[in-house]
């Protein structure tokens, strides 16, 4: 009798434990799928950019004045003149140093005059000495006579050359080409190279081609690299987006700011962009093209993600390769057309049922 009762709970247990791996599997077999966001992995181009703001400055200005003092005798050009380099744009009242030269003309034409003579002088002596016509000491006279009329002569020549710089300083002429800005004085007007940076007459810039500057944070100016493309937009003219590129990046920081000065050079023919207004730039540090790129929502830590396969999840271990802010090339691990878990891919098992979010 004991027997045949244990006999019939070892049944009951038997059949008990099959129907509970029945309604497991029945459980499993009637678990809903998961609604998850996916996109197709496809190729295209990926690019990084960077963008500051700046101020634009012309590629080349000149405060134009003389090196001495004098009165502004005539002013040739007004304010929005294009000039091409070489123009003689004002010149200082020379009435008195053309006197001056005319004197000192006069003096050097003497001091060489003098000067011939001593030294025909002395050839005569010299001959004279070699035949014992004369004394040492007649020689000597000549000789001394020579030298003085030399050094006569340079002294002469000096002071002429002195008085031709100054004349030719008077003349006021273009160091480039380029456009007046400013007229600064008026003519009349006394000037004394004293009187500094604001004591010129005209004020000239080129602007054919002008320059933004912009300042460029410790952790990004290794990106920025001389020769690269940018897109500029100049704040008074914001429908238009011009074509730029790096031309030049400081070695040393600002000991204050702790950023680095960058130039972007931008051509102007048609002088549009007037300088000292702000700019925004945009600077690409990279470009490629061809390449798998995924959303960032699709990585999980650096390391793989979710792929949709007959209907189930399946985790791909991946390579990233250049990235940006909103997307990352992948180099393997993916192909292109596969269907990728960009929502809902946090804790997916291998496996576990999954169904593309219908779009709304």
């Amino acid at each position: 009798m004991k027997n045949r009762v244990i006999t019939f709970l070892a049944i009951l247990l038997v059949f008990i434990a099959g129907c509970r791996q029945k309604e497991e599997k029945k459980v499993v077999s009637e678990k809903k799928p998961i609604q998850v966001k996916i996109i197709t992995a496809q190729k295209g181009v990926l690019t990084q950019e960077l963008n500051f703001k700046g101020s634009v400055s012309p590629w080349k200005s000149a405060n134009i004045g003389p090196d001495i003092s004098g009165r502004i005798y005539r002013i040739y050009h007004k304010q929005g003149d294009k000039v091409a380099k070489g123009t003689l744009l004002a010149e200082l009242d020379t009435v008195t140093l053309k006197l001056q030269q005319k004197q000192m003309q006069a003096a050097v034409a003497v001091a060489r005059a003098s000067y011939n003579d001593a030294l025909l002088n002395f050839q005569r002596f010299e001959k004279l000495l070699e035949k014992n016509a004369v004394s040492q000491m007649q020689y000597e006279k000549a000789k001394l006579g020579l030298e003085a009329a030399d050094t006569q002569k340079q002294s002469a020549e000096a002071n002429l050359d002195v008085v031709e710089h100054t004349l030719n300083n008077s003349f006021m002429r273009a160091p480039f080409n380029g456009i007046i800005t400013s007229k600064n004085m008026e003519e009349g007007d006394m000037i004394n190279p004293m009187m500094g940076m604001s004591a010129s007459v005209l004020t000239l810039m080129d602007i054919n081609q002008i320059k933004v500057i912009i300042d460029v944070a410790g952790e990004d100016i290794e990106k920025v690299k001389i020769g690269q493309p940018c897109r500029v937009v100049i704040h008074s003219l914001p429908d238009k987006t011009f074509a730029g590129k790096v031309y030049s990046r400081n070695l040393a920081a600002d000991p204050l700011s702790k950023t680095f000065k960058v130039e972007v050079a931008v051509d102007n023919p048609e002088l549009e962009i007037k300088a000292g207004v702000f700019a925004d730039v945009q600077i690409e540090v990279f470009k490629k093209e061809d390449v798998l790129i995924l959303p960032y929502s699709a990585i999980i830590d650096d390391d793989y993600l979710v792929v949709l396969e007959n209907g189930q999840a399946k985790r791909a271990k991946v390579q990233l390769g250049e990235r940006n802010d909103r997307q990352v090339e992948i180099v393997s691990g993916v192909l292109p057309g596969q269907q990728v878990v960009i929502e809902g891919n946090y804790d997916l098992k291998d496996g576990a049922p999954i169904i593309p979010l219908e779009e709304k």
